[in-house]
């Protein structure tokens, strides 16, 4: 079984080794087009064979046939030492190395063991899995097959590959991200991107600032590798002439001579350190109030190779420096009048020379002192109050305006001080709210603006306007009410507020009966009840249960709580029993009589019947509440009855049984 597995196991390998050597690769450059044969090492020879197919031909010619494996590291020297021929950019490198490569391309199957190697044509055809084709003519198709040489001659074809000549531009990229100079030697660090294992080499181009056009400038440059899979490529250009201004593009290329696009070009002075340009020995501001300006002052050790004198400025100390004015090499002084008084500003020079900048000077603050004065105040000063908040709305005293104070007095006559913070503007129309909380309850004020200009100067005060007092949110809560019960009355009596709270102006009286779900409005005062404290409720009925609370309201629709509630009720009387009740037989049955009861308003009058061995009486009639007497028809003669009676009020209220009155009947 194990024998079996390892046979199986075997024959699937074979396969995958026979699918992964099946695959061909053409590639098409500037040198002209490799054919990769086989990505399996140590395997058969191959047959190469080109069609054209530009020109129509349709025979296909055999132009190759791949050498065995490297016998040796000598023999792979000697192969590489041919290669170097056909193509500029092979090169031959130590023996020493070659013959590391050689030991590791002894014990390995493919070439993707063998790292970069497996990508460099030049080492593939020495390996003898792959060609380059240099007998190709530029901007024409062909069409590759291969076919397995054998001892019977050759197999089996693959399907053929078809490559243009020359191949596409690669995708690599350069970006310079420094570089440097000394008046001898211009030294340049490329980040590469995009790049892939085929990358050769790279090409500078250089050329002479506005005197000559690009070209190779036989510049030194090497890869170098970096953190996290980064690749760099450093150039020395020891060519370079002192004092002169260049300009680089660096182009990359794979192994056949396909290049990548331009990269940016960059331009170069190679200048000693600060040869440039002189020294800033001096810079400094001074205030002119004369002509509302800042002036700027310098001087600089000279003004050789000096083009322009740049002036930067913000309001920052650390950052968001502009440009603001450029000066002659030959001025000393220049004169900022975009200024406003009383603000900070900061300074800088930035000479330029022929060849590049001077670094910046020191950071300078400047000042403009207070010079103008404020002579006109804020116009057409609005109030309008909405909703709780006063709304302040006035025109712009005039352009020199920076910001604005709000003055207030309490008093018709009393000086006026500042209420706000400054009020920052230069809005032609300026909007300004104060909250009515923030204002004392029951005061009046009066109102106005004054404009502070950029000098902070304040002008005079504007016209006043007036706003009226404030009202408290609330009004106090009615307290400690109390119900004296009266018959078919229900007076109700509490504090009277006004004598805490001056705005009480009256008082609305709720009241919720024991059949209603909320509480309904029974009485509101007016002006003229003068805030009484007390409410007389004379549609109390007997039977039902009232519960009232009060609530004070004032000024502006302000209302208080609700006062703690307070409950009426009045039992109803109970309905009297008929009296002198007695019981006789007659020839008609046993007669039951009453006197006229006392209550006019009874509705009915009921009659009860029980014998000894009845457990609860009997109801044997009702009738109505004006009659005195009742018939029993159906007593039986030989039995002992007792009778009793109820009577009946309109709300169906009964009054107690009377006392049993018994009768035998012989």
């Amino acid at each position: 079984m194990k024998t079996q597995l390892s046979f199986i196991i075997l024959l699937i390998l074979g396969l995958s080794s026979a699918v992964s050597a099946q695959q061909t690769r053409a590639t098409a450059g500037r040198y002209g087009v490799f054919i990769q044969t086989d990505r399996l090492l140590h395997g058969p020879r191959y047959i190469i064979e080109r069609l054209e197919t530009n020109v129509g031909q349709t025979d296909w010619k055999p132009v190759y046939t791949t050498d065995e494996s490297p016998h040796s590291a000598t023999d792979l020297v000697a192969r590489l030492t041919l290669l170097t021929r056909k193509n500029p950019l092979y090169e031959l490198p130590a023996d020493s190395l070659i013959e590391l490569l050689y030991a590791r391309y002894r014990d390995v199957s493919t070439v993707d063991s063998l790292e970069s190697y497996g990508w460099n044509p030049q080492y593939l055809e020495a390996f003898g899995i792959g060609f380059l084709d240099t007998a190709v003519v530029q901007n024409r198709r062909y069409d590759y097959r291969i076919r397995p040489l054998t001892v019977a001659g050759s197999g089996a074809s693959r399907s053929p590959v078809t490559v243009s000549v020359p191949g596409p531009t690669i995708a690599a990229t350069a970006r310079s991200i420094r570089h440097s100079a000394d008046g001898s030697v211009v030294k340049i660090t490329y980040l590469l991107r995009r790049t892939t294992p085929d990358l050769a080499g790279a090409r500078l181009l250089r050329a002479t600032y506005n005197q000559t056009g690009f070209a190779e400038c036989g510049a030194e440059w090497g890869f170098r590798k970096g953190k996290k899979d980064s690749l760099f490529l450093e150039i020395t250009d020891a060519n370079a002439r002192h004092k002169m201004v260049y300009q680089y593009v660096v182009l990359l290329n794979d192994f056949l001579g396909n290049e990548s696009r331009p990269s940016d070009t960059l331009t170069i002075a190679n200048l000693r350190p600060l040869e440039q340009l002189p020294a800033i020995l001096s810079f400094r501001t001074s205030s002119e109030e004369a002509s509302n300006a800042i002036r700027l002052s310098w001087q600089l050790s000279s003004v050789k190779d000096v083009r322009s004198i740049e002036i930067w400025r913000s309001d920052r100390y650390d950052d968001g420096y502009r440009r603001i004015a450029s000066a002659l090499p030959t001025d000393t002084t220049y004169s900022d009048n975009r200024v406003d008084p009383i603000r900070g500003y900061y300074y800088q020079i930035r000479p330029n020379g022929t060849y590049d900048a001077l670094p910046a000077s020191v950071r300078v603050s400047g000042m403009l002192r207070a010079n103008r004065l404020a002579l006109l105040p804020p116009s057409h000063l609005k109030l309008t109050q909405l909703n709780d908040t006063l709304y302040f709305r006035w025109q712009r005293a005039d352009v020199d305006t920076r910001g604005y104070y709000i003055y207030v007095s309490n008093s018709a006559m009393g000086s006026m001080m500042p209420y706000s913070g400054i009020i920052l503007s230069t809005d032609s129309m300026v909007h300004y709210r104060i909250p009515v909380s923030k204002l004392a309850v029951g005061v009046g004020y009066r109102w106005a603006v004054v404009a502070v200009n950029t000098s902070y100067n304040t002008g005079p005060l504007s016209q006043i306007v007036y706003s009226d007092p404030r009202l408290p949110d609330r009004v106090a809560t009615p307290l400690n009410p109390e119900l004296v019960v009266k018959e078919g009355h229900a007076l109700l009596i509490w504090e009277n507020m006004r004598d805490i709270d001056p705005y009480v102006r009256g008082y609305v009286v709720e009241r919720q009966t024991d059949d209603e779900k909320t509480f309904k409005e029974l009485y509101r005062q007016t002006p003229a009840d003068r805030a009484q404290n007390s409410y007389e409720d004379g549609s109390v009925e007997p039977g039902h249960r009232y519960t009232y609370r009060i609530w004070a309201y004032g000024l502006n629709d302000k209302r208080s709580a609700f006062s703690p509630e307070v409950v009426y009720f009045a039992a109803l009387s109970p309905v009297l029993p008929v009296r002198g009740v007695v019981a006789v037989v007659t020839d008609k049955g046993v007669r039951v009589g009453w006197d006229a009861p006392l209550d006019k308003s009874l509705e009915k009058i009921l009659v009860y019947r029980y014998t000894a061995k009845t457990e609860r009486p009997r109801l044997m009639g009702t009738l109505p509440g004006r009659q005195i007497e009742f018939i029993d028809r159906e007593a039986t003669p030989g039995i002992s009855y007792f009778y009793s009676i109820v009577a009946v009020q309109t709300d169906n209220r009964e009054s107690a049984p009377t006392d049993p009155v018994g009768v035998e009947w012989q």
